[in-house]
């Protein structure tokens, strides 16, 4: 019982430093910040972390975040974030360590930030749909009419 009093202390006395860290602009410490949030618990504070220290050049992650914890998915929202910190923001953080759990042909697959951006955006319109956003609904009505089998896959599924 003792360990984890003095690890929720470590914790809480990283928190601070990182906290400071990150309004100093460190978007590393930004990053681990919400890391560190999420796993204590407090996913609303990781979420805001997240989309403050990210939101500028992960437009994609932060709507779908936002979109999912608005649905009340806020685990959903933190996983979201936490794929986007450790694979693609954080230049300090895991990428190099999540590209080894993969095989070979996957990890190909994985290492591109455009495909990543196109499978988050897919990832977005497609919940928007689910949810009858009647713009996303018409994003995949003009993929499926371009050729996009997915798109007309999604929109039969919907029932649309």
């Amino acid at each position: 019982m003792e360990e984890r009093s003095d690890s929720k202390g470590q914790d809480h006395e990283e928190i601070a430093e990182l906290r400071a860290r990150a309004e100093a602009g460190d978007r590393n410490a930004g990053g681990r910040l919400g890391e560190l949030l999420a796993r204590n618990g407090d996913r609303e504070g990781a979420l805001r972390q997240w989309a403050h220290t990210y939101g500028d050049t992960a437009s994609t992650t932060r709507r779908l975040a936002e979109v999912l914890a608005q649905r009340g998915e806020l685990a959903a929202a933190v996983q979201v974030w936490r794929f986007s910190d450790d694979v693609w923001q954080n230049p300090a953080g895991f990428h190099t360590e999540y590209m080894a759990t993969l095989d070979p042909e996957d990890r190909l697959e994985e290492d591109d930030p455009e495909d990543w951006a196109f499978m988050e955006r897919e990832q977005l319109v497609n919940l928007l749909a689910r949810w009858g956003d009647d713009a996303a609904i018409a994003e995949l009505r003009a993929l499926a009419e371009g050729g996009e089998w997915l798109a007309a896959r999604k929109l039969r599924e919907l029932g649309l």
